[in-house]
């Protein structure tokens, strides 16, 4: 070693003593530094670093150095990627702008329905203060919306404040200035995350005071709303109270002065509109997408019916027969849009103010009115368009904010002219037969029932029920009526789009309509059912208090043996089970439709691969009907060995069929619309089932065939590989026929066009009978759809060639047959062999 190495290496030794000298007086001296050096157990590398004093070897003293310090520059960059993530969370946009725009006017209609608290001489009625409840919950849903968009920035500002803190006390940020020097990267590294926390520490304070003031006014409109809410609350329940009890004078006895509002009836109307008014435009405000959302779509589906319209007027040389079943769509196409999309809104606007549920149950019944004469007679669309200003009630008295003593009188004579509207619509129906006659007289039965019982009540002084009883009556009708004619114009509407899809669609040309309605039809109808039991315990009042029950009872739990269970389990698990079974045969129904396209194809037919699809649909169905009704899958295990004793003792013939359908399912030996025979059955596959499968037979006829059968006897499939078909002929000739002459004969009758070439048509001479000489006709067919019709064609050319050519055709029983037979032919069939009458003619000159 020379000098200058000698010297090189007594610098680095001092340099390194010094450094990690000072390093363990910090370790061992502070705490901090703990901290900051991962805790490893100890290990001799650790008792070679607090023994360094002893230690002469420089590259091991360098190399602990150099993994401290790696430890704490990967620590700051972990660091560096937390405050990121941090700062990023808190640049996310808050979104108050549309506070700050919502909550005053949140706060005007709080204010305002504050002050319908505090005006006490205003008479109130029932169907007024639920229309301000179910206003006070759109409210209260809106302040709903922006508080869990404040606490949900709570909860992030929360979490990043408890990051920075922990982040802030970790010992990398004490370390001394003497270690820090040694590692400038570390040092420069740990001023900016501080420099960032401080940045994020004030950035959150920023935040905090913004929530703070929008909760500090969220809860104010809070606290009010409780305030309102429970005053009218505790108002209906006095009304609902009362209203069954006498309110007023009896109609005979004289007035009662305190009953009502001393105001006219035109002044409450006034008053009211404007209120109503006001809170009618704040929910258009509240509801604006959705109310853009609602018009667009009757605006497309109008378009989409017009464009529909034009191109079967353009396309279709059978157009009128198509526009004769869908007239009312074809007439009006805008107007049936409005009538088919508006009652999904009577369900899907959230709590709707009385005053717009009325006006939209109005405009409903308005332009319905255009499509009465394509559902009903004649006379009902006269008696229709004469009281249709009946309707009108509703959204008029019927959100009237008070009551007073005239709208007695006013109520009497709409009992009477509805009564009236009843008794005519009835006699102009009586004798006639129309589709809905029986929903129409329902619809009238119902609403005569319910102006009976409110003239009553209105005699015996009950006006808060003759004004319920009265409004429900008439707009159940027109509602019932409306939705009558949407059920019958959605089926129209899919009508006249599978038409327009007939010529592109591989599916719509072949499904039947009449079997479409039929599936579809009801469901529908449910809905309208459901829609029109809706309104009427909505515009009663009672649909809180029926949900209410329906729920306690739905959820109410009940024990058997030692298992609990609820009705809305049992409920919630059949709904699942019908509605999986509906889907399973819709899924199957147009997959066959999609065969009898493909009928030419086997291989692209599914078939009866369609049972492993409805199989497979009930089956998830199943499972998710468990899963939602949480029903233990042991109880199930117990379930299935009981079903297995059953099994065994008396369902193997049904389960036999069952694993059969799978079979057949899986192998495929038959597929829909196969020609098969079986037994005696013989026929065309219309469907495969889970248990049985249905054969149509060439007389029309359906035999229904358990799949077990299937398997188990010898199945005769005419289409498995093709739809080709063989077909064979024995024709008999007499004796003394020229056999090379019939032979040509028969070859060439067997020329022709359906018949194939390939194979080539044979004929044989087959047999020496008693009578006769046999000749065997082969040829085939492409396809078995024609194969009796070819074989008739060819029995009647061959009978004219031997009838042309002089051949005879032996046959039992002569005499009887040549008495059936014309009077020409008679000759012909006794002496084949006369000559001809040129020949004759000829031989006599």
């Amino acid at each position: 070693m020379n000098l200058r190495q000698f010297i090189l290496f007594l610098l680095i030794f001092c340099v390194s003593s010094t450094v990690l000298y000072s390093f363990q007086e910090q370790t061992s001296g502070d705490s901090s530094l703990d901290l900051a050096i991962p805790q490893t157990p100890a290990t001799s590398q650790d008792s070679t670093l607090q023994n360094f004093e002893e230690l002469n070897n420089v590259e091991v003293k360098e190399e602990r150095l150099s993994t401290v310090l790696s430890q704490l520059i990967s620590k700051s960059k972990k660091y560096a990627i937390d405050l990121s993530k941090i700062q990023l969370g808190l640049q996310e946009p808050l979104d108050t702008l549309e506070m700050m725009e919502n909550i005053p006017e949140i706060r005007n209609a709080v204010n305002s329905l504050g002050q319908l608290v505090q005006d006490t001489l205003r008479q109130d009625n029932v169907r007024y203060i639920k229309g301000v409840l179910n206003l006070l919950e759109g409210v209260n849903a809106e302040v709903e919306k922006f508080e869990e968009i404040i606490d949900s920035r709570v909860s992030l500002i929360v979490s990043s404040g408890d990051k920075l803190n922990e982040i802030q006390q970790d010992s990398i940020f004490s370390l001394n200035e003497e270690i820090l020097t040694i590692a400038p990267d570390l040092n420069m590294e740990i001023r900016f995350l501080q420099n960032q926390i401080i940045e994020l520490k004030n950035e959150i304070f920023q935040q905090e005071l913004i929530l703070t003031r929008f909760q500090a006014q969220l809860n104010e409109l809070y606290g009010k709303i409780i305030t309102i809410g429970q005053y009218f609350r505790i108002r209906s329940k006095e009304l609902n109270r009362r209203m069954w009890q006498k309110e007023a004078n009896y109609i005979w006895e004289p007035r009662d002065p305190e009953f009502g509002s001393h105001k006219s009836t035109f002044e409450i109307t006034k008053e009211s509109f404007f209120a109503n008014s006001t809170f009618v435009l704040y929910f258009l405000e509240r509801n604006l997408v959705d109310l853009t959302f609602y018009f667009l779509l009757i605006l497309t589906v109008g378009f989409l019916l017009k464009r529909n319209i034009w191109k079967i007027k353009n396309q279709k040389d059978f157009s009128q027969s198509i526009f004769a079943k869908t007239s009312s769509i074809t007439k009006f196409p805008f107007i049936a849009s409005f009538l088919i999309i508006t009652p999904l809104f009577f369900v899907l606007f959230d709590r709707p103010p009385l005053a717009f549920n009325s006006g939209l149950s109005f405009a409903f019944a308005f332009f319905s009115s255009w499509m009465i004469g394509e559902f009903f007679p004649k006379p009902f669309k006269r008696i229709w368009w004469i009281f249709l200003p009946l309707s009108l009630i509703g959204p008029t008295l019927g959100v009237n904010w008070e009551q007073n003593y005239e709208e007695r009188y006013l109520f009497l004579v709409v009992n009477f002219i509805t009564i009236l509207f009843g008794y005519f619509t009835y006699k102009s129906i009586q004798e006639k037969t129309f589709k809905g006659k029986q929903i129409l007289l329902f619809l009238i039965g119902f609403m005569v029932l319910t102006q009976l019982f409110s003239l009553g009540a209105n005699i015996l002084g009950r006006a808060s029920i003759t004004k319920l009883f009265t409004i429900t009556g008439i707009t159940s009708f027109f509602r019932g009526i409306s939705l009558y004619i949407f059920t019958n114009l959605v089926m129209q509407f899919f009508f006249l789009t599978l038409e327009t899809k007939k010529s592109s669609d591989i599916i719509s040309s072949f499904l039947d309509f009449k079997e479409l309605e039929k599936r579809f039809l009801g469901i529908l109808q449910l809905f309208a059912f459901g829609i029109w039991s809706y309104g009427i315990l909505i515009h009663l009042g009672y649909f809180d208090i029926f949900y209410e029950r329906v729920l306690n009872f739905l959820t109410e739990e009940y024990t058997l043996g030692n298992s609990t269970f609820t009705f809305g389990t049992i409920l919630l698990f059949l709904v699942i089970l019908l509605i999986s079974s509906f889907l399973a045969n819709s899924i199957a129904y147009f997959f066959s439709t999609f065969d009898q396209k493909n009928a030419t194809s086997r291989k692209n037919r599914l078939g009866s691969s369609v049972l492993l699809i409805r199989l497979a649909v009930i089956t998830v169905g199943f499972f998710i009907a468990l899963t939602a009704a949480k029903i233990p899958l042991d109880r199930i295990t117990i379930v299935l060995g009981a079903l297995s004793v059953g099994i065994g003792f008396g369902l193997q013939t049904i389960i036999n069929n069952l694993v059969s359908g799978i079979i057949l399912a899986f192998e495929r030996p038959i597929q829909i619309g196969d020609e098969i025979e079986v037994g005696i059955n013989k026929g065309t596959v219309k469907e495969v089932g889970i248990r049985a499968s249905k054969i149509q037979a060439y007389d029309g006829s359906e035999i229904v065939v358990p799949n077990g059968d299937l398997l188990s006897q010898s199945l005769i499939n005419w289409t498995l590989s093709d739809k080709r078909r063989r077909v064979e002929l024995i024709i008999g000739v007499a004796y003394d026929s020229d056999m090379k002459k019939v032979k040509e004969i028969l070859t060439e009758v067997l020329n022709r066009e359906n018949i194939l070439k390939i194979p080539q048509p044979r004929v044989f001479m087959q047999n020496f009978g008693e009578s006769s000489v046999d000749f065997r006709l082969l040829f085939w067919v492409g396809s078995m759809d024609i194969w009796l019709e070819m074989r008739s064609e060819v029995m009647t050319s061959i009978f004219e060639a031997f009838l042309e050519n002089r051949i005879e055709i032996p046959f039992p029983k002569r005499d009887l047959y040549l008495k059936t037979i014309p009077s020409n032919w008679q000759e012909k069939v006794s002496n084949p062999n006369q000559e001809k009458p040129d020949d004759k003619s000829e031989s006599q000159a």
